[in-house]
């Protein structure tokens, strides 16, 4: 399924080049969450929001009447934070997850002229595939007082088997790649610039272990086309 999605994602960008097309730039601010809530033992685990940063190069194809096609190649963060407390003397942790995908979008927008621009609507899959990523580890004791602080490296391939000798200790598994689709909302100035709200939802398990973690976020984006439409 994801090799199928590419394909499409891949035909979908390259079709802008062969036809008249603006051309810009993107950024953003995410606010992501993992879904469903990790529900790990023992219970005391709680999960909160992450924030994080969108850039990349956008491109925006005339299609018919009001429908058009934008294709958006973008680095795009995402992060969440969890914390647990120990079962001996009541220490805790936080962590801080910071995950980098580079990633391939696809949407297909509904843009009447609204005023002096052009009101969208719109939706499409994406897939990312994960290039870097780090968590941070505070430690506390029972008394709330800082303890300790650690850095595990984010690595996107299957773990090793447990019985080789594989000295990795700060290291964290996640599956490569990251599928799943996009809602948007926004308007574009005559002169180019354009703002929009994103709510995008992940469909495929990005974790190797027994907790199944799909990412999620809520973005602000900024942009910027260097050819104003028509």
């Amino acid at each position: 399924m994801k090799k199928i999605i590419l394909f499409i994602l891949l035909v979908i960008s390259i079709a802008p080049v062969y036809a008249q097309t603006s051309v810009g730039v993107i950024g953003g601010y995410n606010l992501s969450f993992v879904y469903p809530d990790i529900n790990w033992t023992p219970s005391n685990y709680k999960v909160s929001y992450g924030t994080g940063w969108r850039t990349g190069f956008v491109a925006d194809q005339h299609l018919w009447k009001d429908f058009y096609l934008q294709p958006q190649l973008i680095f795009n963060q995402k992060s969440y934070n969890y914390s647990t407390i120990a079962n001996v003397n009541d220490a805790h942790y936080k962590y801080k997850r910071h995950l980098l995908y580079l990633e391939l979008q696809a949407h297909l927008l509904y843009k009447p002229k609204i005023g002096n621009g052009r009101l969208f609507l719109g939706a499409g899959p994406y897939i990312g595939r994960g290039i870097s990523g780090r968590e941070r580890v505070e430690g506390y004791d029972q008394d709330g007082r800082f303890s300790s602080l650690g850095y595990d490296i984010i690595k996107y391939k299957k773990p090793p088997p447990f019985n080789r000798d594989y000295d990795e200790e700060n290291v964290t598994y996640m599956k490569p790649y990251d599928v799943g689709i996009n809602l948007l909302a926004g308007y574009e100035l005559k002169n180019g610039l354009f703002f929009n709200v994103i709510y995008s939802l992940g469909t495929n398990n990005t974790s190797y272990d027994a907790t199944r973690s799909y990412n999620g976020y809520l973005g602000l984006t900024v942009g910027y086309f260097l050819k104003k439409f028509i």
